[in-house]
């Protein structure tokens, strides 16, 4: 089972909340998973490390209205504003949830992940340090990032038929034929829209095949072919990306 980031979980489950389709409950439960409970440094108002729930009612009595997700990696930051600090700590974890307040700057939740435990038996320790942030540009609307993840499918489709990606990890047979297959699946909250629901699927299945193809080479037999992979992944991995953040961030985007 394919699951979304951390942050894509809880910047959309906290917005249906905030709305009222969803129990903060729920919003703690869809955003942990498996992890050790979540905690969070330096909340508006706390002089202390809290758990989610009280850092999210926090921020909610400051006047958040809504939460947005952004997938950075080097050189896309896309979806953050700065200031550089921030984007430096998201850029590293990869992830961030900024808030939508009604008259101010936003502030910027980036999760700090501890890993514990022997191999095959870890589990997380995550604190999300919140600090102020400026707002960032807007980004793709959820048909335009749908577009182009098709397209980027389309064009690295026949280079990745031709070096045998999926040969070599049952994984990614299994997660391309749900994706061809636009096999059902409801990622988001209940409230989203059913447009928003299929392409967060479709962006989560090839956002892990391009994260199986890119850390093994195994289905490369020369260093070329290796080449020619990445090369017809990475803007797969870009569009993909772009496409689960606009549908994570599509109920405040409308």
């Amino acid at each position: 089972m394919v699951t979304l980031p951390r942050s894509a979980r809880l910047a959309a489950w906290a917005t249906a909340w905030l709305r009222g389709d969803t129990t903060l409950d729920d919003v703690v439960t869809r955003t942990r998973g498996d992890d050790e409970p979540h905690e969070a440094l330096d909340i508006p108002g706390k002089i202390t490390t809290v758990g989610l729930p009280e850092a999210l009612l926090a921020l909610r009595d400051v006047g958040v209205r809504a939460f947005r997700v952004a997938l950075p990696v080097p050189g896309d930051p896309r979806g953050l504003g700065g200031p550089p600090e921030l984007n430096g700590d998201a850029l590293d974890a990869g992830e961030a949830v900024l808030t939508e307040p009604a008259d101010a700057a936003p502030y910027a939740l980036v999760p700090d992940v501890q890993t514990f435990g022997p191999p095959g038996d870890q589990g997380h320790l995550v604190t999300w340090v919140c600090r102020r942030a400026n707002p960032a540009p807007p980004g793709p609307s959820l048909s335009e990032a749908e577009k182009a993840m098709t397209f980027a499918l389309l064009e690295a489709g026949a280079e990745l038929s031709d070096l045998d990606v999926a040969s070599w990890r049952p994984e990614v047979a299994t997660l391309l034929d749900d994706v061809r297959s636009s096999r059902a699946a409801d990622p988001l909250p209940r409230a989203f829209p059913t447009q928003a629901q299929t392409v967060a699927a479709r962006g989560a299945r090839l956002l892990a095949v391009v994260g199986f193809a890119l850390d093994d080479d195994g289905g490369a037999v020369t260093s070329a072919a290796a080449q020619s992979r990445r090369a017809a992944l990475v803007p797969l991995e870009q569009a993909a990306r772009h496409a689960l953040v606009a549908a994570c961030n599509a109920m405040t985007d409308a």
